[in-house]
C-alpha cells in the first residue's frame, strides 16, 4: 500500500509540476506578447498651419518659420513623412481663419470638423478594398486612382495618407514680449508645442488624440545690433522671436523622442565585457553618445508591464544600417549590471547639451595705478591673493562632428568678487594726493571690492573607465573687472578687460545617467592689458594713462581648482549656442 500512495505521489508531483510549467509558459508568452519590441517606422503626416490660440498676433513670417522651425526638429530619421493634400489643409486653414479660438476644446473642434472626416474618408477605403476582396496590385490601384479622383487629389496623395499612422498640428498658446525703457532691447518669450493624433485604421477608422507635448522658448535681442539670420537682416523683434522659435523647436524634438509610442528600443544582440551590440542605427536617427537603459520587461503584482533597468550605457558605434540593413550598433557600459543577449535597451532622450555649476578658487593679481578721463581720474590700490568664484558652462555633445566620442563644445562664464579697493575722484584731487595711489579710508567715492566676470568658449573631451570618467578642456575668452560709483552725482562704471586662456583637468563621477560629480584643477592664463571700457552718464568715455606705464594691471595667471556638478537636462528655455549657431535649422 504505502508503495501504491507513493507512486501515486510522483504521478501527482509530476501533474503538478507540468501544469505549473504550462501555467508559467503561458504567463511569459502573455507577458512577452504585451511588452514592446524592437523600435518600428512611424508614418507621419501634418498639418502646415499653425495654431494661434490667444489674443496676440504673430507675423506671417514669423507664423511660417516656426512651422519651418517645428517641422525640422519633429521630423527625425525615425519616421517616414507624408503631406496631408492642399484641399485638407485649406478646408482646416479656412475655419481656423473664421474666428478666434482660444481654448484647445476650440482647436480640437476644428480639426475634427475638418480634417478628422477627410481622412476617415480616405481610410475608408482601405474598408472598401477588404469588402471588394481586390488582391492584385493592379486592381488596388486602378480602384485608388478612381477614389483619388472622386475625393479631389492624386492617387499618390491618396496613398501617402493611407499609408500615415500619425498627425501632428503645432500651436502657439501664450507669446510674451517685453521692450526696455528706451525700446531698444526685447525679450520674447513663446510656449507652444505640438497636438498628436492616431490615425486607426481598424474596421471604425478614426483619428484620436494621444498626446500633447509643450515646451517654451525665450530669447532676446538689440536694435542697435547687426540681426541677422540665415543672412537675412530681421528686426530685434523678428530676431528674438525666431531665436525663441528655434529653441521651443529644440525642445519639442527631445519631448517627442520622449513619446512612448516613439521611443527607440531592441533586443541586445550580443554583450561582450562592458560592451552591447544592438539592431538600431542611422536609419532611426542613433547618434553617437546617445544614452540608453538596459533592462527587461517584467509584470508587476497589479498586472501592469514595468521597464526594470539595470544600468546604461552610451553609443560608442554607430552602424550604416540605412544602406546596409542588419548591421549592428555598439555601446559601452557606464554603469553595467548583470546582462545577457536578449534584454532590452531603451532610449533616453536628451538634447546633448549638459549644464555644469562649478565652484572654484583661482588668483587675481591688481598692482596699484590710476588712470584719467578728460572729467575725473580713477585710482586702484594693491590687491593679491585668491579668490573663490563660481562657472556655469553649457556643454554642447558634438561627437556626431568631430567622429570622437564625449566631444564637446563648451560655452560659460565666471563670477566672482574681488576685495580691491578703488576710487573715482577729480583729476586735481588724484594729483593732490601724497601718494598718488593711496586712496584714503575717508574719501566719499571709495569702493571696497570690485565685480569679477569672465566668458568663454572652447573644447572638451571627456573618456569614461565605467562610471569614472577623465576630462581635459581647453577655454578661450575674455575677463573683466567691473567697479562702479559716482562723480558729480552721475554714474561711473569702470571695466577693464583682457583676453586669455584656461586648460582644465578632471576626474569625474556617473551618479546616475543624467548627473556626474568631480573635481578639478587647471591654470589660468589672463595676462593684464591696459584695454578699458569707461560709462558716465551714460555715455561712454575717452580715458588716458596716467603717468605712463602706472596703470592698473589686473590679471589672473596661476592655478585654479575646484568641484562641479554637471546634468542632462531634457530641455531649456533658451538656447546658450544661439550666438555660436548662426543657423535656423539649429541641432
Amino acid at each position: 500500500m504505502p508503495k501504491g500512495i507513493k507512486i501515486i505521489s510522483k504521478r501527482m508531483n509530476l501533474h503538478f509540476y507540468a501544469v505549473a510549467i504550462l501555467v508559467v509558459s503561458l504567463l511569459s508568452a502573455d507577458v512577452m506578447a504585451q511588452t514592446p519590441d524592437k523600435y518600428t517606422r512611424k508614418s507621419i503626416s501634418y498639418v502646415d498651419a499653425l495654431l494661434v490660440a490667444g489674443d496676440f498676433k504673430i507675423s506671417p513670417a514669423n507664423q511660417q518659420y516656426f512651422l519651418d522651425a517645428i517641422h525640422t526638429g519633429i521630423q527625425i530619421a525615425r519616421f517616414d513623412y507624408n503631406t496631408l493634400p492642399d484641399n485638407i489643409q485649406q478646408s482646416f486653414k479656412r475655419k481656423l481663419a473664421d474666428g478666434e479660438y482660444t481654448s484647445e476644446a476650440d482647436i480640437e473642434a476644428i480639426i475634427n470638423k475638418t480634417i478628422v472626416p477627410e481622412i476617415i474618408k480616405i481610410l475608408d477605403i482601405n474598408k472598401e478594398i477588404r469588402a471588394r476582396a481586390l488582391v492584385s496590385d493592379v486592381q488596388k490601384n486602378s480602384f485608388i486612382g478612381l477614389k483619388a479622383k472622386e475625393i479631389g487629389i492624386t492617387a499618390d496623395q491618396l496613398e501617402q495618407v493611407m499609408n500615415s499612422s500619425f498627425i501632428y498640428i503645432p500651436f502657439i498658446d501664450t507669446y510674451h514680449e517685453k521692450w526696455s525703457k528706451n525700446k531698444k532691447e526685447v525679450d520674447v518669450r513663446i510656449k507652444g508645442g505640438v497636438l498628436w493624433y492616431h490615425i486607426i485604421t481598424a474596421e471604425n477608422p478614426r483619428v484620436e488624440k494621444f498626446a500633447k507635448i509643450s515646451s517654451i522658448g525665450t530669447s532676446n535681442a538689440n536694435s542697435d545690433k547687426d540681426n541677422k539670420i540665415n543672412g537675412e537682416r530681421v528686426s530685434a523683434k523678428d530676431f528674438a522671436f525666431r531665436n525663441a522659435a528655434q529653441t521651443l523647436a529644440m525642445n519639442l524634438e527631445v519631448k517627442t523622442r520622449e513619446l512612448d509610442m516613439f521611443k527607440l528600443m531592441a533586443p541586445i544582440s550580443e554583450v561582450y565585457r562592458r560592451k552591447i551590440r544592438f539592431p538600431l542605427g542611422r536609419a532611426e536617427g542613433v547618434k553617437l553618445d546617445d544614452p540608453f537603459f538596459v533592462g527587461e520587461w517584467i509584470e508587476k503584482t497589479n498586472g501592469k508591464i514595468h521597464f526594470q533597468k539595470s544600468g546604461f550605457v552610451r553609443v560608442s558605434t554607430v552602424s550604416d544600417n540605412h544602406s546596409a540593413p542588419g548591421q549592428l550598433s555598439q555601446a559601452v557600459a557606464i554603469k553595467k549590471g548583470d546582462w545577457v543577449s536578449g534584454m532590452m535597451i531603451v532610449e533616453h532622450p536628451r538634447l546633448g547639451i549638459d549644464i555644469a555649476v562649478k565652484p572654484r578658487w583661482f588668483n587675481v593679481k591688481i598692482e596699484e595705478g590710476a588712470f584719467q578721463s578728460d572729467k575725473f581720474a580713477v585710482g586702484f590700490e594693491k590687491f593679491t591673493g585668491g579668490v573663490p568664484g563660481i562657472d556655469l558652462d553649457f556643454q554642447c555633445n558634438i561627437a556626431s562632428l568631430t567622429k570622437k566620442r564625449q566631444s564637446f563644445l563648451v560655452v560659460g562664464g565666471t563670477g566672482a568678487v574681488i576685495p580691491v579697493k578703488s576710487r573715482v575722484c577729480s583729476r586735481q584731487e588724484l594729483l593732490n594726493l601724497f601718494d598718488i595711489f593711496k586712496i584714503s579710508v575717508e574719501r566719499e567715492q571709495e569702493n571696497s571690492w570690485a565685480t569679477y566676470f569672465n566668458g568663454y568658449l572652447g573644447y572638451m573631451r571627456k573618456f569614461y573607465f565605467g562610471r569614472f570618467a577623465l576630462h581635459g578642456e581647453t577655454l578661450l575668452g575674455a575677463q573683466g573687472l567691473s567697479v562702479g560709483g559716482k562723480y558729480d552725482n552721475k554714474d561711473v562704471r569702470i571695466i577693464n578687460v583682457s583676453v586669455g586662456g584656461r586648460v582644465n583637468v578632471g576626474l569625474e563621477y556617473a551618479l546616475n545617467v543624467d548627473c556626474n560629480v568631480g573635481v578639478f584643477t587647471g591654470y589660468n592664463m589672463f595676462a593684464p592689458m591696459n584695454l578699458w571700457y569707461v560709462k558716465y552718464d551714460d555715455k561712454e568715455e575717452d580715458i588716458t594713462n596716467f603717468f605712463e606705464e602706472n596703470y592698473p594691471k589686473i590679471s589672473s595667471v596661476g592655478p585654479t581648482l575646484g568641484f562641479y556638478i554637471h546634468f542632462s537636462p531634457p530641455a531649456i528655455p533658451f538656447n546658450p549656442f544661439a550666438m555660436v549657431q548662426k543657423s535656423r535649422s539649429g541641432f
